[in-house]
């Protein structure tokens, strides 16, 4: 009876540690400066009454491609409430040409169809992308006229683009990608978060910080 007992208590104990190590993580809060960046100067998002989360990548960025499979998981399950973009980055003369590729392929409505395969062919197989003619003759294996790909990248739309996401780019101060914006407040990078995985975790976090702020003001009288 006595060993009984002893068992019974043991795995009381051992629910109560586990309880209390679940309810630690649920109350963990993240802190700024250590595991994200507050922007100094806020950037003004398309819908103020919603949550945005932009995505800062390159094509050309491995560390993107890794964190690819993870963050499209990630943001097809997100709340209604919160909506998704990216950002691509511009460092250097390859970069360029992705992030011009990347706007043409918005403006052809291919953008979400060739993305992981952009991903897969510079970085899985090793393809050399970094040039139009060569992007056009990938964008013709998913059905895309060449010439069409080549009016399009080439377009006055798709350059005006390109110099926005260079001044959000700037503004972002990221020294590295990829790495996630909230809502224009907020830069997550996987050096601060600790990972790339982490750095949905924190999102997570300041996606509510945010929500909460958006439903103080709403009550406020």
């Amino acid at each position: 009876m006595l060993r009984k007992l002893s068992v019974l208590l043991s795995l009381m104990l051992v629910s109560l540690g586990l309880s209390q190590t679940i309810a630690a993580a649920e109350s963990f809060e993240y802190e700024e400066g250590t595991h994200y960046i507050e922007l100094q100067i806020p950037i003004k998002t398309a819908d103020g009454s919603r949550i945005e989360v932009t995505e800062y990548f390159s094509y050309g960025c491995p560390h993107c491609y890794q964190f690819d499979p993870m963050i499209t998981a990630w943001h097809e399950a997100l709340p209604a409430d919160v909506d998704f973009n990216r950002t691509p980055a511009i460092w250097n003369k390859d970069y360029q040409v992705y992030a011009q590729t990347y706007y043409a392929a918005e403006a052809l409505n291919v953008a979400e169809k060739l993305h992981s395969p952009l991903f897969q062919a510079i970085h899985g197989e090793r393809k050399r992308l970094n040039d139009p003619k060569l992007m056009a003759m990938f964008f013709s294996e998913f059905g895309v006229d060449p010439l069409s790909f080549a009016k399009v990248y080439n377009s006055f739309g798709v350059r005006a683009s390109v110099q926005q996401a260079e001044a959000r780019g700037r503004a972002y101060r990221s020294t590295g990608v990829p790495a996630l914006i909230v809502n224009g407040k907020y830069r997550i990078e996987g050096k601060l978060a600790g990972s790339n995985s982490n750095m949905l975790r924190v999102a997570d976090f300041l996606i509510q910080k945010e929500r909460e702020a958006l439903q103080s003001l709403a009550e406020a009288p």
